[in-house]
């Protein structure tokens, strides 16, 4: 049963047949159940579902066949969520990987949050570099970086249009980063970000905060991205730790 009342039921159900034609698990040219079916199975109404299948059909994932049904389209190509286990060099591999939309590049006065992170003065400025990572030419990822002055005013708008920002920070302007802490939880796409995205307001996404770190441990960039939730999935090794009460796990 659906139950976040504050997004329109058609909305929510699209957005779960979107990741099941994507995923793959309805493939190409897949009759996909009929409305009372989908009515049953989601407790909504048959015209909820055909709201929602004309959501669908507009985006060109499914075909509407009078009499026979409603198909996947062939256009709809099964999309394998890209995955980070984590590590430094992993980060980096995905910027190369994908391409960048700049949408905004600009001085700032620090947020509190940041000011935090970089362990900044009270009236300190940072740079602000807003951009949306592409994958296929489709939107994957929004992205917010925040870097401290000293290291800001090294950095030219069309290097990171092209480049990711590990690799400018560390082929351009001889910044390592080493280390970095990481934060990560869901959250839904507002109205600012979803038409960046191509999705829907409440469409689920994957929030990632994270701070990196030289090798003197100083704060270098804070950065601030939203995943598409059917385009991302994180995954980290755990190993077991010895332990002679309960079993403990630890990232490796």
């Amino acid at each position: 049963m659906l139950k976040n009342k504050a997004i329109p039921l058609y909305y929510q159900i699209e957005t779960i047949l979107r990741k099941r034609i994507l995923s793959g698990e309805w493939g190409p040219l897949t009759c996909i159940p009929t409305e009372d079916q989908l009515g049953k199975e989601y407790g909504v109404s048959r015209v909820t579902i055909r709201q929602t299948l004309g959501l669908l059909e507009r985006e060109g994932l499914v075909i509407r066949m009078r009499g026979k049904g409603t198909f996947v389209s062939e256009k709809a190509k099964a999309c394998v969520p890209t995955k980070l286990t984590g590590s430094m060099n992993e980060l980096i591999l995905m910027g190369i990987q994908t391409s960048t939309k700049m949408i905004d590049f600009k001085w700032t006065q620090a947020p509190h949050n940041v000011k935090e992170r970089l362990k900044l003065e009270e009236d300190s400025q940072v740079l602000r570099i807003e951009r949306i990572r592409l994958v296929d030419d489709s939107p994957f990822s929004y992205v917010i970086n925040y870097l401290p002055e000293e290291i800001g005013k090294r950095i030219q708008e069309q290097d990171v249009s092209v480049k990711p920002m590990m690799k400018v920070l560390e082929d351009d302007l001889g910044i390592r980063p080493n280390e970095a802490d990481q934060t990560i939880e869901a959250t839904i796409a507002d109205a600012h970000v979803a038409p960046l995205l191509d999705i829907c307001v409440g469409d689920p996404l994957l929030k990632v905060e994270r701070t990196l770190f030289n090798k003197a441990k100083i704060p270098i960039d804070v950065v601030f991205v939203l995943y598409r939730a059917d385009k991302y999935s994180f995954s980290v090794k755990l190993k077991r730790a010895p332990s002679k009460s309960a079993a403990t796990w630890r990232a490796v």
